[in-house]
């Protein structure tokens, strides 16, 4: 049996944030593998969202570069504490498929996935943990596992981290995800999961182990892994359904997101989102960050149309809503602030209104409506052909 980390390959997942914290399940776990203890109204520490400056491909090759896979004390404490995986499927999960973290102290504010492949094929796992100066707590410790979303295709299947009380797969229900900063879970989408080889293993698991993934989802997966190489995309813009929270920074020029069909997947930067023009120049009178979601529009104005708006869902206790110390221009109407439970208003020829994407009005524009148009008619499909909260209908 081979077990050298320095044949290994692994993912690496950096983020320069500060994480935040979540009033959830607690669930602390010494060195020695024993519950600290686990409270419901306490709080846990919170993953950092992917590097938006790196690839996936990269991260692992930096990540054996940098001595994470070296022959040290702290590796072979991290290999000791690797879990040989035997599924991802939260319904056949045994003891033996429980992870417990590693602190890994040449972390700074990261997570790490190591994925090794072992002899006979199956993933051997070891998740490398840095907490934050503000956690005293231990390691974390949970199940690896895939998951498919509600109204949604097949190809919005992602990895999530499940925290649980104990290794007895019977807690994994009342078991929380881990989540980023953002209060997101943190998630790995399928299209990265089929695209790079560091996850083979993985994918052997969820196509020929299990049989979560038929092989047909796992090649389109991996023809469409190409969005994915630039690394400008958050996890937490990988849309798939209207009502799916995403992270909005105010200042942004042209977020990154990707919508998530049913043989597809459409990359798309929306320019502009949170700005206002005045003359030749954009304006950001406002910095912070907000978390949103797509929903159809409920305007009678857009009754029968296939109209997306944005929903502003809450704003974010460690970045909030505030004047940019920047914003030099005239003084702008109070209806621009973003308000929780909102429609978010954008500045259209000196008049405030809704900010919408017309579905149907861009199909016969040539430059960027029309890409625009073709991103937001994926989640009226995926409405349509996986339900909605929202309801839609044609």
């Amino acid at each position: 049996m081979r077990s050298d980390f320095k044949s290994a390959s692994a993912c690496r997942v950096f983020n320069h944030w500060r994480c935040a914290t979540r009033t959830e399940l607690q669930v602390r776990v010494g060195l020695a593998g024993r519950s600290r203890g686990i409270a419901p109204n306490t709080k846990t520490v919170s993953l950092r969202p992917f590097c938006p400056s790196q690839t996936f491909a990269s991260l692992s090759a930096q990540a054996a570069t940098d001595g994470v896979l070296s022959d040290t004390p702290l590796a072979r404490r991290a290999l000791k504490s690797s879990s040989i995986l035997r599924t991802l499927d939260p319904t056949k999960l045994t003891p033996k498929d429980h992870i417990t973290s590693v602190q890994w102290p040449s972390l700074r504010r990261s997570f790490e996935l190591l994925v090794a492949r072992y002899d006979d094929g199956y993933p051997r796992v070891t998740v490398l943990h840095d907490p934050p100066l503000e956690d005293s707590g231990g390691n974390l410790a949970g199940f690896l596992y895939y998951h498919q979303p509600p109204h949604a295709p097949p190809l919005a299947g992602e990895l999530r981290f499940r925290i649980t009380a104990s290794g007895d797969p019977e807690s994994f229900p009342s078991g929380v995800d881990y989540t980023m900063e953002q209060g997101i879970p943190w998630s790995m989408p399928l299209p990265t999961i089929a695209g790079n080889q560091t996850f083979a293993p993985i994918l052997h698991l969820l196509t020929d182990v299990d049989a979560t993934v038929p092989h047909r989802v796992m090649e389109l997966a991996r023809e469409n892994q190409y969005t994915f190489t630039s690394g400008s995309v958050q996890a937490s813009r990988y849309l798939y359904a209207f009502g799916q929270p995403f992270h909005l920074p105010l200042t942004r020029r042209a977020p990154v997101f990707e919508f998530v069909g049913k043989e597809r997947v459409v990359r798309r930067r929306l320019e502009h989102i949170t700005a206002f023009c005045i003359g030749p120049w954009r304006h950001y009178p406002r910095s912070g960050s907000i978390i949103c979601c797509f929903e159809p529009s409920p305007l009678k104005e857009h009754s029968g149309k296939r109209v997306a708006v944005i929903r502003v869902l809450r704003t974010l206790e460690h970045d909030p809503v505030r004047p940019n110390p920047s914003y030099t221009g005239p003084p702008i109407p109070p209806e621009l602030y973003p308000r929780e439970g909102e429609l978010l208003m954008k500045l259209y020829h000196r008049k405030v209104k809704v900010w919408a994407a017309d579905v149907d009005a861009g199909q016969t524009s040539k430059w960027g409506q029309n890409a625009q148009a073709t991103a937001f008619s994926v989640l009226f499909e995926n409405a349509l052909e996986y339900g909605s909260p929202y309801g839609f209908s044609a």
